[in-house]
């Protein structure tokens, strides 16, 4: 970032008054008076259909559940329907919004009103006004049900209003107002909504309810199970929303489970009277790591203990970023910051209940804004209007609005060592701001081509699999001749989430005709012979790239889909003429073969690779080294026999190409 840049980065920082509260000043003295008799529930369903229900009905799904559900008497009931461009069931209209309870297991309208933009605060403000003035209860829960899009984009993406999302801010504004009216808080704030179980959304929550319940992670679009909600009341009409919310968690895994989307689920209850704890401990680790900046690798044990930590959402090109990670993971990664343990013990008790699966098992039950793909744009809305810490805003703004000119300086740019790796070495400078070395892999083939001759290019994606000498900053190849293939197929891969229990890979495919994202895991487990085993996830959609709209559905993968891998390819044709003509950058397509489909690691087949070490800094930048040239020395039949084992290599380096920091595939 140069200098220019730097001062309006700044700048931008302080255009707006940073109040000690981040969304406004909010009431500070807790209401405790009941606005109901004893026993009584009200549960406020604010309902914003948006793509999910156009296109595949699954809001009305969730109502399927409710009005089949044995609804106790002591419940009160409303339901708030917009944001969708068609509704497929219950005769709900697709132009106004409309508000319903239940009587006798159907929907009974109580208003119907103009169309209005469910993502803005003036409707969920009304909605809510509406809902304590005329179904007030000793107990109140209101539940946001939509896309969503963590702390910083949002939720209730209306698809009316160009999926526009309801904001923190406008939603700590419509709470400002309503609470105003009211002499009591929300017993329960549920959001059946992917990853809204931040620590920015907690602290805004705060003075308003007494209970949060989401996901830290993104949820199927089946939701929650209601039916799990209403038993838990008919069967206690006195209980707590701390006991209601563990409640729903069950049920929603249990859902889950019966659907097979149990291993990313993600579902937590947070004791908000708690949560003035972990916002002090918070602070006191962000005021550490502000002081640590200037020590010699003071940045980049922070950023990598972020990298190394519980993700959720996107996490990739292809995929999109939600820089959203796990905050007592975080502070267990972060262990040369005394105040972490703090952290760990306010969240965990702050977090009175959890369910998650087996890939997202360092889930603490609350994430928080961290930027590992850095944005301008993003981070100075962040820190301007969103982050709830003063120390945080601190270490954000000092880090990323100082950005050197080069935090990565190359000493040796790619060589081969005696034993046949290939090697680079970085300057001592560089230190403080690696957050990642990895390679790049490409295919190289010959294209029969009359008389011309024609060279392929196909990227096959990033791995990390390499030699590491941090002292010397120095690190080599570990080439064995293997990749990761769908049953056979080699496919283009990137790791987007690594802990000492798995690593994440996402994938980019069209599944039947469509473009997503595949997503699979590698598990370590002792009992294999490799260390572990995959496992696939599904497909995933990722994050809108101009809403930020998270998309909901994780779709399995069944043996009747066809799927096509697909990879950037470039052709390059030296011509008869004797001049080289250079290809653009496109997608090359390779159909998978079908059936029961499973990921291994199998023996390359072809003789040419390329290599490049790949390196990325703190702030989210690229450098890419030398390239090899690799010829290989074993067949695929010889590795298929005999995998080699570390140091041992399926290859020689034939030669070294100089790429003027370059992709190998774009310098080529």
């Amino acid at each position: 970032m140069g200098r220019k840049k730097v001062i309006a980065f700044l700048l931008s920082l302080g255009m707006l008054p940073l109040a000690a509260c981040p969304f406004g000043c909010a009431p500070q003295t807790p209401k405790e008076t009941p606005m109901g008799d004893a026993g009584t529930w009200s549960i406020y369903l604010y309902l914003c259909g948006s793509n999910l229900e156009t296109k595949m009905g699954a809001a009305g799904h969730n109502l399927d559940e409710i009005l089949s559900s044995d609804i106790p008497e002591n419940v009160n009931i409303v339901i708030q329907t917009g944001g969708a461009q068609k509704w497929r069931s219950h005769d709900i209209p697709n132009d106004s919004l409309c508000r319903y309870t239940v009587k006798g297991g159907e929907l009974s309208l109580l208003e119907e009103l103009p169309l209005a933009n469910m993502g803005g605060q003036e409707t969920f403000e009304a909605f809510l006004s509406y809902c304590v003035t005329n179904y007030p209860a000793e107990k109140m829960c209101p539940i946001v049900w939509d896309h969503g899009g963590g702390s910083l984009n949002g939720v209730a993406n209306d698809e009316n209003f160009g999926f526009d999302a309801l904001s923190l801010s406008e939603m700590e504004g419509a709470l400002q107002s309503v609470s105003a009216g009211m002499t009591d808080r929300f017993e329960l704030f549920g959001f059946d909504a992917c990853l809204m179980a931040n620590l920015e959304t907690a602290e805004m929550l705060s003075p308003f309810a007494r209970y949060l319940l989401a996901s830290e992670e993104i949820e199927p679009s089946g939701g929650w199970e209601y039916s799990a909600l209403f038993s838990a009341i008919g069967k206690d009409k006195m209980i707590s929303g701390g006991e209601l919310g563990k409640a729903v968690c069950d049920g929603y895994f249990a859902k889950c489970e019966k659907s097979g989307k149990e291993s990313t689920a993600t579902l937590s209850v947070t004791d908000l009277e708690k949560f003035k704890a972990v916002e002090e401990a918070f602070d006191s680790m962000a005021q550490r790591m502000e002081e640590q900046i200037g020590e010699a690798t003071g940045i980049r044990v922070v950023a990598q203990s972020a990298k190394n930590s519980q993700k959720f959402g996107g996490t990739s090109e292809a995929e999109g970023y939600s820089n959203l990670i796990d905050l007592s993971h975080f502070a267990e990664n972060a262990q040369d910051l005394e105040e972490s343990e703090a952290v760990i013990s306010a969240v965990k008790e702050a977090v009175l209940y959890e369910v998650k699966g087996k890939v997202k098992s360092k889930s603490g039950g609350l994430s928080f804004f961290y930027p590992l793909h850095y944005n301008e744009r993003e981070l100075s809305e962040y820190c301007s209007r969103i982050c709830p810490s003063a120390p945080y805003r601190d270490y954000l703004t000092r880090v990323y609005g100082n950005i050197p000119e080069e935090p990565i300086v190359f000493l040796d740019r790619g060589s081969v060592l005696e034993d046949g790796s290939f090697s680079i070495r970085l300057a001592e400078s560089s230190r403080n701001y690696i957050l990642s070395i990895e390679f790049d892999l490409v295919e190289y083939f010959v294209i029969e081509n009359g008389d011309d001759l024609k060279l392929g290019h196909s990227k096959f994606g990033r791995d990390n699999d390499i030699f590491r000498d941090e002292e010397t900053l120095s690190y080599h190849s570990n080439f064995r001749g293997i990749w990761l293939a769908l049953n056979g197929c080699k496919l283009f891969v990137t790791p987007v989430e690594k802990t000492e229990e798995y690593i994440i890979f996402t994938s980019p495919i069209l599944l039947n005709g469509e473009k997503t994202n595949l997503r699979f895991a590698f598990i370590w487990d002792d009992t294999y012979i490799n260390g572990g085993y995959y496992k696939m996830l599904g497909a995933w959609n990722g994050i809108d790239p101009v809403t930020g709209m998270s998309d909901k559905e994780l779709t399995l993968i069944k043996p009747t889909d066809e799927i096509t891998a697909y990879y950037p390819y470039r052709e390059v044709t030296l011509a008869a003429d004797g001049e080289w003509y250079f290809g653009e950058i496109t997608m090359r397509e390779e159909k998978v073969p079908g059936g029961e489909y499973i990921i291994e690691e199998d023996p390359l087949e072809n003789e040419i690779y390329i290599y490049q070490f790949v390196v990325t800094d703190i702030f989210g930048r690229v450098y890419y080294s030398d390239a090899a040239g690799m010829l290989m020395t074993k067949t695929y039949e010889e590795l298929k026999a005999h995998p080699l084992l570390d140091g041992e290599y399926a290859a020689r380096v034939d030669t070294v190409m100089e790429t003027e920091g370059e992709s190998v595939i774009e310098a080529l």
